[in-house]
C-alpha cells in the first residue's frame, strides 16, 4: 500500500475558448491566455468515519497565477466525483461568500419629448422639442463566491469585485466529506473570464481542467496526505469544523 504525505500538485496553463473569442469587440493575444496558469493542489486527504462510516476527507487549494497586466474576472470551478460506485459528497464549504462592499457609479441619458407641428404637401414639417436627461445612480458591487451542489458535483462561481477590480478571491481553498467504499476519484475543471488590466473592456473566456482523474482511493494513498486531522473518525461532531480547513482570508 503506498504512504503518500505530501500534497498532490498539478499545474495548468488555460487556453482560450475560440468560438467565444468572436463576440468580444477587443481580443488580446493567445500568448498571455496561456501564459497564465492555476495551480490545484490536494494539501489533506484523511480517511475516517462519518456517522459510523466510511469517509474521506480532501482540502483543494486552487492558486490563479495570472500573467502580466491580466487578470482573473470571474472564474467557476467544477469538481466531480467521478469513478466510485456508492460515493457521494456529504458535506463542504465554502459554500458562499462576500468581500467589501465598493459603491459604483452608473449614468444614464435618455431622450424625453416630441415635435410640434403639422404636415403639409405630403410632408411631415415640425420642430423638435424634445430634450436629453441625465441620471445618475450607485450600484454596490462585491467580490463574491456562490456555489451550487448537484449530485456528485459541486460548482464554485468567484467574481471579482467590478469597483476596485483586484481579481477573483484567490487563492481559494476548500474542503468536502465524500462517503466512500474508499475508491473513488476527482475530477477538477475550469471556466473564467481574463481580463486586461490597462483595458477592462477587454476580455477573453478561458479554460482548463484535469485531462485524467486524480486517483484518492484509500489503495492509493495509503496513510494519506498531509498532516493527521484531529476527530477524524468521528467527522458528523458539531466539533468538527470544516471552515477550520478553508482558511480563506481575503481583503476583497
Amino acid at each position: 500500500m503506498a504512504n503518500i504525505t505530501t500534497p498532490v500538485d498539478i499545474e495548468l496553463c488555460f487556453e482560450p475558448d475560440t468560438e467565444l473569442a468572436e463576440r468580444d469587440p477587443l481580443p488580446f493575444s493567445v500568448e498571455l491566455i496561456r501564459a497564465s496558469k492555476v495551480t490545484t493542489t490536494a494539501t489533506h486527504v484523511q480517511y475516517g468515519k462519518f456517522d459510523g462510516k466510511t469517509a474521506c476527507l480532501v482540502v483543494l487549494l486552487c492558486n490563479f497565477i495570472p500573467t502580466y497586466q491580466v487578470r482573473f474576472k470571474y472564474v467557476e470551478i467544477e469538481l466531480k466525483i467521478v469513478r466510485a460506485d456508492g460515493s457521494s459528497i456529504i458535506a463542504y464549504q465554502p459554500h458562499a461568500w462576500e468581500g467589501k462592499a465598493g459603491a459604483l457609479p452608473v449614468g444614464q441619458t435618455s431622450k424625453i419629448g416630441g415635435k410640434v407641428g403639422g404636415s403639409g404637401g405630403g410632408a411631415e414639417v415640425g420642430l423638435e422639442t424634445g430634450y436629453e436627461k441625465h441620471t445618475e445612480r450607485t450600484e454596490i458591487k462585491k467580490a463574491r463566491i456562490l456555489s451550487v451542489f448537484e449530485g456528485s458535483t459541486i460548482t464554485w462561481r468567484l467574481t471579482e469585485n467590478d469597483v476596485t477590480r483586484e481579481g477573483v478571491p484567490n487563492p481559494f481553498r476548500a474542503v468536502l466529506i465524500v462517503e466512500t467504499d474508499g475508491k473513488f476519484s476527482i475530477r477538477v475543471k475550469y471556466q473564467g473570464n481574463l481580463t486586461k488590466s490597462v483595458d477592462p473592456r477587454s476580455w477573453r473566456s478561458v479554460h482548463a481542467r484535469l485531462t485524467q482523474p486524480v486517483d484518492l482511493s484509500q489503495d492509493s494513498i495509503g496513510q494519506g496526505i498531509g498532516p493527521a486531522i484531529a476527530g477524524i473518525d468521528e467527522m458528523e461532531k458539531s466539533s468538527f469544523d470544516l471552515t477550520e480547513f478553508t482558511m480563506n482570508k481575503w481583503d476583497l
